[in-house]
């Protein structure tokens, strides 16, 4: 029955993400994510790994980088550079290429919106995943077994169950 779905039947599996690493800087997150989408997928953030951090022997998953986590960088870091206000600050930057590359060499790990408690287990129910969804404002859940990261579930995954419920 559609009311009683986990999560593990939603989800995207790990291996099925963009990966970068919390050392790697923005413009190789920016990258990675380019030439995913020209490859034909259709996410809109990467998974970011740990090097050093380790989870049964596999590197830990520490966060996720939205794009709109790297627009919002791409922003801090200007705001920084021309010591500017938001209302003051002109968007022109994003047509140069020499000012991107400057402020773009900051490092996923600052600009990744980290595991803290916005996460599921892989034998949640998909209410759960809604649940959260809407209680911590995100768009996509990473889904753990236990404490290793087996996969995402999207709030656009969610549609499936939806329409499950109102056939």
């Amino acid at each position: 029955m559609p009311e009683n779905r986990k999560v593990a039947e939603l989800m995207v599996p790990l291996a099925e993400y963009p990966v970068v690493y919390e050392t790697d800087t923005l413009k190789e997150a920016i990258l990675t994510l380019r030439n995913y989408r020209a490859a034909g997928h259709h996410h809109r953030s990467v998974l970011v790994f740990s090097r050093t951090k380790k989870v049964q022997g596999e590197e830990m998953l520490v966060g996720i980088l939205t794009t709109r986590d790297i627009l919002n960088a791409i922003k801090k870091n200007k705001m920084l550079y021309d010591n500017t206000e938001l209302f003051t600050m002109s968007w022109a930057f994003f047509y140069r290429r020499e000012p991107l590359e400057e402020l773009t060499i900051t490092r996923v790990g600052q600009a990744i919106r980290p595991l803290v408690d916005a996460y599921v287990q892989a034998d949640d129910t998909v209410t759960r995943a809604i649940e959260l969804m809407m209680t911590k404002n995100v768009n996509i859940l990473p889904v753990f077994e236990g404490k290793k990261a087996v996969g995402i579930i999207r709030a656009i995954d969610l549609l499936d169950y939806i329409a499950d419920m109102l056939a």
